[in-house]
């Protein structure tokens, strides 16, 4: 079975909770808190999936995200979702007060993919940016072939192909 083979899941629950416009997080900091904390006990200890890396998702939405941290013994990475373009380095910074040392902070959902030169001068070094699907990825309009072609060829970002290179450090 896949749970034998102990693959790791990057499972990301209840995305942009403190934007407050889905179910999740409609009822607030303690409620989404509970719920989170309540499907970590369930998935970990009752249905035994220790193979989830729990990655919290946060939106762009102002505010202090502090009072939203479900806590250090319950998220493995967390980071934002936003569609506003750039490398989102207030976004990055908001996340890394509440990040403890060493937690990835990565770019979740993104429209416009950060180019190397905005995640530098706005210092938002995302460990991974995701962006969204369809007319995010396929159109002109947010990521050009010019600007696909930047980021995938610059050595600053890390290739699927390089992946197993990067884990082991060579």
């Amino acid at each position: 079975s896949w749970k034998g083979r102990q693959i790791p899941v990057l499972w990301r629950p209840f995305h942009e909770f403190d934007g407050k416009w889905f179910w999740w997080g409609r009822g607030g900091e303690a409620g989404f808190i509970r719920l989170w904390r309540l499907m970590y006990e369930r998935y970990t200890h009752l249905h035994g999936l220790n193979n989830l890396i729990w990655v919290l998702g946060f939106s762009d939405a102002p505010g202090d995200l502090k009072p939203w941290y479900p806590g250090d013994d319950v998220v493995d990475i967390l980071g934002g979702d936003s569609y506003k373009g750039g490398a989102q380095g207030d976004l990055y910074r908001r996340c890394l007060e509440i990040a403890p040392e060493g937690m990835p902070i990565c770019y979740h959902e993104n429209g416009e993919i950060p180019s190397r030169a905005q995640m530098e001068e706005e210092n938002a070094p995302w460990a991974w940016f995701m962006t969204w699907h369809t007319r995010w990825i396929t159109s002109d309009e947010f990521n050009n072939h010019e600007k696909l072609h930047e980021v995938f060829h610059d050595d600053y970002f890390v290739k699927l192909h390089q992946v197993g290179d990067f884990i082991t450090g060579k």
